[in-house]
Formats: structure tokens, sequence, C-alpha cells
């Protein structure tokens, strides 16, 4: 997750964020939107494993990068529709900040 304000103007930046060998991207949003995310899909079958996460944020501008970070995720077991019923996922968050890279996502509380 980010805060797409963080980035400067609408679609300022582009978002790469990669787990294992798995990468997805886009641009960073409007600025007026409170949050955005990114999710990266896993196999199902991953289960509560340690990966590697890395996020690159590039500007869209002149192409330089603005952020590039790693660290790695523990994944946490999520039971969406409750604990008897499927599917079970596994997942990690973090926010994209634009000087200390990959943070706790504290303080980015989702609306719904």
């Amino acid at each position: 997750m980010w805060r797409p304000a963080d980035f400067g103007g609408r679609d300022a930046v582009r978002i790469r964020l990669c787990v294992d060998d798995t990468c997805e991207e886009r641009t960073s949003g409007s600025p007026d939107d409170p949050f955005a995310s990114l999710p990266v899909r896993l196999p199902d079958d991953i289960g509560a494993s340690t990966v590697p996460v890395r996020l690159t944020v590039t500007s869209v501008k002149s192409g330089d990068t603005v952020v590039e970070d790693s660290t790695r995720a523990k994944l946490h077991e999520q039971h969406p529709n409750g604990t008897s019923c499927p599917p079970t996922t596994w997942t990690a968050t973090f926010r994209a900040h634009p000087d200390k890279g990959l943070t706790s996502p504290e303080g980015m509380k989702l609306q719904g």
C-alpha cells in the first residue's frame, strides 16, 4: 500500500513489487486517493513461508529510480470467509514510503 500523494502528481511514479519471482506493477494513482495498493498473487500452496520482497519506484517522467528497497516477509494465514470456509490465503502487507522504502503499514487503515 502507499499514499499516492507521497509520490507527487497523478501517476507520477511506477511502482514495481516482486515477491519471490512474481512481479506486478502499476502507476501511483491520483493524489486525491487516500491510498493505493498492488497485490502480488502467490501460489495457493505457498504456506507459512518467508519470501523475498523487492520494491522499485521509478519516476514516469525521467525514468530515475526514486525508491529501491528489499526485505523478507513472513506470510500469515488468513481466512477471508471464516475459519471453516475456503479459501486459506497467505499474506503480508507493507507500506511503500518515499523516504523509508518498505515499512509497516501502520497508520494506513483500510475503509470498507
